[in-house]
């Protein structure tokens, strides 16, 4: 069974809420995407050798009011360092078997494929986009892996912005433990970077830190009284 990317396009969008916008990226990809007041948030279909579809899961989640906030603390010096998309691993949050990335060998085979993509869509759009707009849950993630480990969970943005990020986050969300740890290691690695990659170094990236850390320590937390972005 020969699938194109007009085709598969037609189906997917018979099946899910027609708010969600569909363009082609590069040689295979669908991508999918969709945003409002609150959110933003993409997937994508791969297409390989006329038959093997790849669903990729929801690579990119953007909560408005909390990349916002974060935006606010960091320098302009270091704005172009800065990325307001997570990218974010769904299978952390949606346990499932089944195999997104299969060679598909008739229709019946394909409606089942987009009927199980269906299933995991409406979970993550009643179960986790909503908790992921709760700067606790969100700080939840953030931490759920020490700081030796902490790219696994991409939150979008190059070093060293993207682990002001994940302070500000682990801050707001009451991480207090992580937070420090993430704290103290992010400072010793923009001390180790400005040696071991002088060329790369801005004495941006430590006023940047501390201006963070006196900022999230000393002014009050923007969702303190409402978690929910």
């Amino acid at each position: 069974m020969e699938i194109t990317k007009k085709s598969l396009e037609g189906l997917i969008l018979g099946k899910i809420n027609q708010k969600y916008n569909v363009r082609y990226g590069d040689t295979d990809y669908l991508i999918y995407s969709f945003q409002d007041k609150f959110y933003s948030v993409e997937f994508r279909f791969r297409i390989q050798y006329k038959r093997l579809v790849t669903f990729e899961g929801f690579s990119i989640f953007s909560s408005k009011e909390i990349e916002k906030e974060i935006s606010n603390l960091i320098l302009e010096d270091l704005k172009n360092y800065y990325d307001d998309d997570f990218y974010f691993n769904s299978k952390k949050f949606y346990k499932t078997d089944y195999d997104f990335s299969q060679e598909i060998i008739s229709e019946t085979h394909l409606e089942e494929f987009l009927n199980e993509f269906v299933k995991c869509l409406e979970y993550h759009e009643q179960e986790v986009f909503p908790k992921l707009l709760d700067i606790n849950f969100l700080a939840e993630y953030v931490g759920s892996v020490p700081f030796d480990q902490q790219a696994e969970i991409p939150v979008g943005g190059n070093f060293p912005v993207h682990l002001f990020k994940k302070l500000a986050v682990l801050k707001w969300g009451n991480q207090e433990e992580r937070y420090l740890e993430y704290k103290i290691n992010t400072n010793k690695l923009i001390e180790s970077y400005s040696i071991k990659k002088p060329q790369k170094y801005k004495p941006s990236f430590e006023t940047g830190f501390k201006n963070l850390i006196n900022q999230l320590e000393n002014e009050p937390n923007p969702f303190e009284h409402n978690n929910i972005c």
